[in-house]
């Protein structure tokens, strides 16, 4: 069964295989038209439900829609024919979109962890029972013995001895015991290195919604909790000195380029 969308205004027409990768991608669509949608079914379900359908001495009933009988603009038709309406389609995923994000910034706020944790730290579920009396399993963020420690030599170089982010990446890479890469069986580079540097996380704080469809999102923008919801590896002015393009922190040449904090 797939999905297809048109739209009259730029003649977009793609095709899904699934109604809610359909519905996912009308709502990302950005032009004043509204996509038409058409659910078909697969060759062989109608040819299943022609026969279950004929009648004896007349003719199988027809689940086409006929061509003067042609959906709105704001309809759908299912495999059976039936029409659904667009609209309210869309106001239900985005409905539930809505619900879904202010659940993920309430957890943020709360101080849990959403998705794994990052290097340095590992997870702690615990259980918490909310006001109407149900208890659910959440996760905070405490301390590994071993990476945590890594994290603080990383941001030590980088804030007062001014290492760059591959002059740090080699020295971590020179004592693989003492420093575990983060990937398993990997090596340290300068890359991972500006993700530690960069995360917010390591100061206390959760944060969430940093990227926007891929890209680094606002620092206005960002959710985040109040300090110190889980023990800090780092204090708030030594992960400032340690930023790129800090005002008293060191000189990268990737800093002159003036690159900005990731939000990975």
């Amino acid at each position: 069964m797939t999905t297809r969308l048109y739209c009259r205004e730029c003649g977009w027409h793609p095709e899904f295989r699934r109604k809610r990768a359909a519905l996912r991608a009308a709502a990302r669509h950005q032009c004043p038209g509204t996509p038409v949608a058409e659910i078909r079914p697969p060759w062989w379900s109608r040819l299943w439900t022609n026969l279950w359908t004929s009648q004896p001495g007349g003719s199988a009933v027809d689940t086409e829609v006929d061509a003067d009988d042609q959906p709105g603009d704001d309809e759908l038709v299912d495999a059976r024919g039936n029409r659904i309406q667009w609209a309210a389609l869309a106001a239900h995923h985005a409905e539930t979109t809505r619900r879904a994000r202010a659940a993920m910034v309430e957890l943020v706020r709360a101080g849990y962890q959403i998705g794994p944790p990052p290097y340095g730290y590992r997870a702690l579920r615990i259980r918490v029972t909310d006001p109407s009396g149900h208890s659910k399993l959440r996760a905070v963020l405490v301390p590994d013995w071993q990476t945590a420690a890594a994290v603080k030599q990383i941001f030590i170089w980088r804030a007062d001895h001014g290492l760059t982010f591959a002059v740090i990446a080699a020295q971590l890479n020179s004592d693989p015991r003492q420093y575990p890469a983060p990937v398993p069986n990997g090596r340290w580079t300068a890359k991972a290195v500006r993700r530690i540097v960069t995360n917010v996380k390591y100061t206390g704080r959760q944060v969430w919604a940093r990227t926007v469809a891929g890209r680094p999102a606002p620092v206005e923008q960002w959710v985040t909790s109040a300090p110190k919801v889980h023990e800090p590896l780092v204090d708030e002015r030594t992960f400032r000195r340690a930023q790129p393009g800090a005002a008293d922190g060191p000189p990268d040449a990737e800093d002159s380029a003036g690159t900005r904090p990731s939000a990975a």
